[in-house]
């Protein structure tokens, strides 16, 4: 038995009459009833009784049919799921993204591409820059959301824009300010995660303590923003961080904007060797225009 068996089993119990089911399966109508017969020859059993009139169904038919109604819905859901797997609208992706994307940026980037894809699953892990990096070469990641720039040979697309704010413990006097400038940092000690933690982000740091003439001098460092946060609302010392970290409701840390603007970026970065077509269906979803916050 296979599935035109079952089809025109399904259709025949709905339809009670052999020309009509004959006419929706698109066979001859003796053709429909050599192969009812012989199903019927293969279980051992009458699954019709048939009339001037049409057909009805035994009881043996009606407890049979609906094992058979089950193996075409299988198939059915099968041949649907191969269907979206062909189509990159089904399966599992592997997302790698830095810690601070998890804020703000990624439920915003990604709720659309859940809404539009609901066969694919996001399977999404906290990573430092350079792991993911590595995941990404290796095939282990899919797609990551990094702050570039990155090392070569990966696409990188930018799909976020922040501006970076000082976290500084709310009894400090610097929380009272309405716009903090990077020479007011420097008169506190400074916090911030090891460059090889985030090349990206804390190059682009140092850079903004470059531009005011200012050396860049981390007396503590942390794994993670969250833990940055953390240490200065201890009072151990301030930060910059992206202002998307002020979602991170953190008693004690208060969050100020700096007195000039500071954008950080967040790309989506792939290997194009090795990017699955439910993968580049996430990227099609994802905005052609950097979000900026």
């Amino acid at each position: 038995m296979d599935v035109r068996d079952l089809e025109a089993l399904a259709v025949l119990s709905e339809e009670l009459h052999f020309h009509r089911a004959a006419l929706r399966l698109g066979i001859a109508q003796p053709a429909l009833s050599k192969r009812v017969q012989r199903i019927e020859a293969e279980l051992g059993t009458d699954l019709f009784t048939r009339g001037p009139g049409g057909v009805a169904l035994t009881p043996a038919g009606h407890e049979l049919l609906g094992h058979a109604r089950t193996m075409l819905g299988g198939w059915r859901a099968m041949q649907r799921a191969a269907e979206q797997l062909r189509a990159g609208e089904r399966g599992v992706v592997r997302i790698g993204a830095v810690g601070s994307a998890f804020y703000e940026a990624l439920p915003r980037l990604l709720a659309p591409v859940r809404e539009a894809l609901p066969g694919v699953t996001l399977q999404v892990d906290e990573l430092e820059t350079p792991e993911l990096v590595d995941a990404l070469r290796v095939g282990e990641m899919q797609l990551g959301f990094v702050r570039p720039p990155i090392a070569d040979g990966l696409r990188v697309e930018t799909v976020w824009v922040e501006q970076f704010v000082a976290a500084v413990p709310d009894t400090s006097r610097l929380s009272e300010l309405s716009a903090v400038s990077v020479a007011e940092l420097a008169e506190h000690p400074l916090i911030l995660f090891p460059r090889s933690a985030g090349i990206g982000y804390w190059d682009r740091v140092a850079g903004l303590f470059g531009d005011a003439g200012i050396e860049f001098e981390p007396v503590r460092s942390a794994a993670h923003v969250t833990t940055i946060l953390g240490q200065v609302a201890l009072g151990i010392g301030v930060s910059i961080v992206p202002a998307s970290a002020e979602r991170v409701a953190i008693p004690g840390v208060a969050y100020v904007p700096l007195d000039r603007p500071a954008p950080l970026q967040l790309a989506v970065a792939s290997n194009p060797g090795m990017v699955p077509l439910a993968a580049r269906r996430v990227l099609e979803h994802l905005p052609a225009v950097p979000i900026e916050r």
